[in-house]
């Protein structure tokens, strides 16, 4: 693997860790400890002030003490999670005494009422201790250690559980309640291991062996918190006791120990994966010179995993047929045919004539074509690729990870104590195909990928008891990942092998584009992202008042290289062999393709990028928050908050950021860094790239110089954000409960570094257009090729001051006037009450408002020429850019803050904790999540006006038809669609059970090898079933009937043949039903496009509608690009639902050791999940499934 430098943290961090060891600020912790309170009583419920309480953990023996207060209520914070007993002790009573078990991140009200009594005698209560909780206002979830370890998870990432929580979807790049990724924390013992170029959970997660609990709040957090939902992972500790575990995992697809998939012929493809580790903990003995028992512990883990993998593809490459030059099957589902034509018999007026029988003659095939043959995976079947995939194969895979873990744990006095958490973790992957390629070998790097990727992780707490009515809680820690990805051939010329513009001697494979296939890999990033944190909290208790205030303070160091395409972007865009259409100054619709132009060694695209290099990105976030927890009465409970999180406006620490200001776009070709660092002075840009910039018109101004703020971000001062809630006991198995907060969070880094890279003029893309040579962009469709422009001679100029073309130019540009952070208010109402021992029943009612979410806005795009030639009667300019009110910017989008979104859930859950051999949890979820933005994590973020997924953005006017007067907030609205990411039904249901069999159970059996057979043996399952997700049909073509009509009820949908495979037919789509067997769809289809209630529009069903212009002439104009307003994301896909099963057995070796053997089957029933259909056809390809079939593997655990 590839090792990326580190660089050294700077002075400021090590600075700032160092004064948080010194001084305590009044901050607040996240750890995941518990609280336990309550109130001491007589038997006449009259409060008991000053009884000596005493809380002690059973496993360490530690114990902490307080005294109740003048209202009899008494107070623990900061507890960590365990099993623990309670002792309350006042001269003249009873010693009154429970055991009881603190999950991560709980408040548990255990009340004690005392009896008149010798205070020697002990009264010993049981299930004191609430199943439900009381006396807070949070919708949460815990996964205890049994869930972690037993239940049966494809992969040991503790991720895979996060979706076992009602509303939560996508695991570690989760929506929680519909919300945006980005808006959900993830702490590991109180030190965030989100990503924030992502928004997700880190590409590394922790060793699951290492997790004791995590607690997930997707609702009501109070005001300690800044996210409106947070996960809270907590690390397991050393005891008293010596205990540790060793594990291996196997799995290996031999014979009978995976099914075959429908896409798969006879042969599996190959996986082998080991998961093994060892983990050990207890207290610091020394000997003579250290006895750590009661005070000391350690704990140590390290797990590794090595995966061996044959990754199933099935994809799209160029047919035999066509490298051999023969296009004479070039037609797509619809039926049409695609004409090619000969650019070597380009005639004065642009004409050219057609290639005979669409055959390209062998002797005009390049050698770059020949070349790119054999690199080129060639297909596996006879299916036309405009209709349906024809490769099927498999690419090795390999993934490797090493995760190590080191904790300690000391108690210096019953007032303070302290832990060190040490984390290292490592994951290497490397893919030797189909990735954004399909290469015959993986050693040019095409069609290749790798990444490797380090994370550190360290964490300090320390509690500190001042009085039983005083506590402190600080937190000290910081997390660095270090990821560095490319392809396998980082390091070899092939830019220069190829043939193709290398200008800059860049190594790694070039990226190429020709019609509908590509030859791609994935680009060299890096990314080492670093940030520390400062946490405090004080907890004031005063008469039936708990008093919480304090915050956070963390700095950031994020450094990140965005993709990189200094090798080689280019293009094989089909003009060199279309056909010139004179009074539309355009190609003719339906003829040229890409891949001729391939063939014939033609590109019409090249570029080679000046690359702007590292961001240095930095940021700070400051929380202060204070609130009451007032204890109104026994039976009610309030909860009163507010928090202020403050982001800092981002800084580049060489200032090299540039931006376009939103309000000259229209008038200026001018771009815009920070107040003080004018252009010139800024390092690494070298004089000719702003030379040639210069001479094309770009000029550059700073911040302070045109009222933009200082750091090209305004700062968002106000993010206030309330906390109220109510807790109200209805009777001791009952709570209603209620709240309604505010959270902030800020957007993830890649929503504005993946873009904002090109902007000019730190970023040069040098470019060779043939299209552009008169500046008309239709110049290869007129004109004849000289030997320049094939490939091997075909060069892009670099050198010196460079004349760039006078095409408008991309750029991105925020709205850095009105920049904020996002916001979500959230509410819920929760009715729950415990069913019977253990098991309780929980009714919810949850909604948030989402604002302020980063929106993608279309600016300064070309008026559509539809609408530009109906207006003005006129065939469009030469030069298209006339159509934008400033020619010179072509800008990728305006990413503004006026995003929105809306969501209302209802939940019904039933859980049992472990108790009589049985824990399991059942719910079920109504989601409607309707948004305007909806970008998942680690993308760009980047959108399209006729969006219809996570991709959305506003239009402008000149982009609807007939140029309408809108304003933004009902184009706004036209995007405001429901979430594609979030079904609206989802059941999950999960379980372990004991089998009532052997020594001590419900079947015993007395003989010893005969227990050792029939005892010991555990079930655990994981269910799930969703409806379909949100879909929608291609926004390239328009509904010509009412929905009802377009669509088929389910007893409707024909099972076809269409292109080779089984298909199913879900609603009337575009296509040719002629091609369709197995079934007559003329029915549902007809043959005339014209008459389909779904197509293009346009009398030849093309996107084009003639036009007469002022002169008489007929131009046919295109309407493709206008926005399109049918429904979007209005109907349901393929459901889907499975069934993992996990089988163990247990076998005791003497007290205190035991083996235990697991078989765990993915897809238990081996069902196979549908693909959704076309969007464009309305076929199910019933030939491949989205699933894995079913997958059988080994565990075997030594635990002492």
């Amino acid at each position: 693997m590839i090792k990326t430098s580190r660089t050294a943290w700077t002075p400021p961090f090590l600075v700032l860790c160092v004064l948080v060891l010194i001084l305590a600020s009044p901050l607040f912790s996240q750890t995941g400890t518990g609280v336990v309170r309550g109130t001491a009583t007589d038997a006449n419920r009259a409060v008991i002030p000053g009884a000596e309480v005493t809380l002690t953990n059973l496993a360490t023996n530690v114990s902490l003490k307080s005294v109740t207060n003048d209202v009899g209520i008494y107070y623990f914070g900061s507890v960590p999670r365990g099993r623990y007993s309670l002792t309350v002790q006042l001269s003249g009573f009873k010693t009154w005494k429970t055991d009881f078990e603190l999950q991560t991140g709980d408040t548990l009200a255990v009340d004690a009422r005392l009896e008149i009594g010798e205070i020697s005698t002990t009264v010993e209560v049981r299930d004191v201790a609430p199943v439900i909780t009381t006396e807070t206002t949070e919708v949460a979830d815990v996964k205890d250690f049994e869930r972690i370890q037993q239940l049966p998870l494809n992969g040991r990432s503790v991720s895979n559980l996060f979706d076992l929580t009602p509303g939560v979807e996508g695991g570690g790049n989760a929506r929680v309640i519909g919300q945006k990724v980005g808006s959900l924390q993830i702490t590991l013992d109180g030190i965030s291991i989100v990503d924030r170029f992502g928004g997700g959970i880190l590409r590394v997660q922790p060793s699951l062996d290492t997790v004791q609990e995590f607690r997930i709040e997707t609702v009501g957090s109070d005001a300690r918190y800044s996210r409106p939902a947070n996960v809270t992972l907590v690390t397991r500790s050393g005891t008293n006791a010596f205990h540790g575990s060793v594990f291996e995992t196997h799995r290996n697809n031999w014979n009978f120990m995976r099914s075959r998939m429908r896409q798969e012929t006879s042969k599996a493809a190959k996986l082998i994966r080991n998961e093994y580790g060892v983990n050990a903990g207890g207290p610091i003995w020394l000997g003579k010179w250290y006895d750590g028992r009661d005070k000391t512990f350690w704990f140590a883990s390290y797990e590794g995993y090595r995966l061996r993998q044959e990754s199933v593809t099935v994809g799209t490459v160029p047919s035999n047929a066509m490298w051999g030059g023969d296009f004479s099957n070039l037609r797509d589902a619809q039926g049409n045919f695609t004409t090619i034509y000969d650019p070597l018999t380009t005639a004065a007026d642009g004409s050219r004539q057609a290639f005979p029988n669409n055959v390209i003659p062998a002797n005009r095939l390049s050698s770059f074509a020949k070349l790119m043959q054999t690199l080129t995976h060639p297909a596996t079947d006879g299916t036309n690729p405009l209709l349906g995939s024809n490769l099927n194969t498999v690419y090795p895979r390999t993934t490797d990870q090493n995760k190590w873990s080191l904790k300690f744990n000391h108690s210096f006095s019953e007032n303070d104590q302290v832990s060190v958490r040490w984390s290292r973790d490592y994951n290497g992957y490397a893919q030797e195909g189909n990735v954004y390629g399909y290469p015959s070998k993986s050693e040019p790097g095409l069609g290749t990928g790798r990444s490797d990727v380090w994370v550190t992780n360290v964490a300090v707490n320390h509690n500190h008891t001042f009085s039983p009515t005083l506590l402190n809680d600080l937190l000290v820690g910081a997390n660095r990942s270090a990821k560095s990805s490319g392809t396998l051939a980082d390091f070899t010329n092939y830019g220069e092998k190829l043939g193709m513009p290398n200008p800059f001697g860049v190594t790694g494979w070039p990226t190429m584009y020709a019609g509908d296939f590509g030859w791609d890999s994935d680009n060299r990033k890096d990314e080492m992202l670093t940030r520390a944190t400062v946490e405090d909290n004080v907890t004031w208790i005063k008469g039936e008042h708990t008093f919480q205030f304090g915050g956070q303070f963390s700095r950031e160091q994020n450094n990140v290289r965005e993709l990189q395409q200094a090798q080689g972007s280019h293009d094989f865009g089909g003009s060199w062999t279309a056909l010139y259409d004179s009074v539309g100054d355009q190609a003719v619709s339906r003829t040229g393709y890409g891949f001729a132009d391939l063939l014939l060694g033609l590109p019409d695209y090249l570029s080679n990028q000046f690359n702007r290099g590292y961001f240095y990105f930095r940021n700070s976030e400051l929380g202060l928050y204070a609130m009451d927890k007032w204890k109104v009465s026994p039976r009610l409970t309030l909860q009163l908050g507010l928090r202020w999180e403050k982001w800092t406006p981002f800084t580049e620490a060489q200032h090299r950021l540039a931006t376009i200001d939103p309000d000259t776009i229209y008038d200026k070709f001018q771009v815009v860094t920070t107040a003080g660092h004018p252009m010139r002075d800024l390092t690494g840009v070298s004089p000719a790239v702003l030379d040639s910039w210069e001479l094309r018109g770009l000029s550059w101004v700073t911040a302070d110089q045109v009222n933009m703020p200082d750091k090209l971000f305004a700062a968002d001062n106000n993010n206030f954000g309330p906390r109220l809630g109510a807790a109200y006991r209805l009777n001791d198995k009952t709570v209603l409960r209620g709240s309604y907060g505010e959270y902030f969070w800020p957007m993830p880094l890649s929503q504005i570094l993946q873009t904002s890279r090109t902007n000019p003029p730190l970023n040069l893309r040098f470019t060779n257009q043939p299209g552009l040579t008169d500046g008309t962009g239709s110049w290869t469709l007129r004109n004849t090729p000289t030997g320049d422009h094939y490939a091997g001679k075909v060069q892009v100029a670099t050198t010196g001051i460079v004349s760039l073309p006078t095409s408008a130019q991309g750029g991105f540009l925020w709205d850095a006037r009105n920049w904020r952070d996002s916001r979500s208010q959230s509410w819920n109402l929760t009715f729950e009450r415990e069913l019977f021992k253990d098991t309780a029943v929980r009714l919810s009612y949850l909604g948030n408002h989402g604002g302020d979410l980063e929106q993608r806005e279309a600016i300064n795009n070309r008026e559509d020429e539809y609408n530009y030639v109906d207006r003005t009667k006129q065939a469009p300019p030469s030069n298209r850019d006339l159509l934008r009110r400033n020619k010179d910017w072509a800008p990728n989008s305006l990413l503004s803050r006026t995003g929105y979104s809306n969501t209302h859930s209802g939940q019904v859950e039933v859980e049992r904790r472990f108790s009589g051999g049985l824990a399991f949890q059942w719910f079920y979820t109504f989601t409607r999540s309707m948004t305007t933005t909806d970008a998942g994590g680690f993308v760009s973020g980047n959108g399209a006006i006729n969006g219809t997924g996570t991709d959305r953005m506003v239009p402008e006017n000149i982009q609807i038809m007939g140029n309408p007067s809108l304003s933004y907030e009902e184009r706004l609205k036209l995007i405001y669609f429901n979430s594609t990411s979030v079904p609206p039904h989802r059941m999950r249901y999960n379980a372990i059970l004991d089998l009532p069999f052997g020594r001590g159970k419900r079947y015993s059996v007395e003989a010893p090898w005969l227990n050792h057979i029939v005892g010991g043996w555990q079930v655990a399952l994981i269910g799930d079933w969703r409806s379909g997700f949100w879909s929608s049909l291609d926004a390239g073509r328009h509904m010509y009937a009412s929905i009802d009509e377009i669509m088929l009820d389910p007893d409707e949908r024909p099972l076809v043949i269409f292109a080779g495979k089984s298909q199913r037919l879900w609603f009337r789509g575009d296509l040719d039903p002629t091609k369709v067997t197995g079934a007559d769809v003329t029915g549902l289809i007809p043959v005339d496009c014209t008459q389909r209630p779904f197509h293009q529009q346009g009398p030849k069903c093309n996107n084009q509608i003639p036009i007469v212009l002022a002169n008489g002439q007929t131009r046919n104009t295109t309407v493709g690009g206008l926005f399109n307003p049918d429904r979007r994301a209005f109907y349901l896909g393929p459901g889907a639902w499975n069934v993992d099963f996990s089988l163990f057995k247990n076998v005791l070796i003497g007290e205190d050791m035991n083996v235990r053997l697991t078989a765990d089957f993915f897809n238990v029933f081996n069902h196979p999940l549908d693909g959704s259909p076309s969007a464009t056809t309305g076929l199910q390809d019933l030939s491949v499934q989205t699933n894995e079939p079913r997958t059988v593997q080994f565990s075997l655990r030594f635990n002492w």
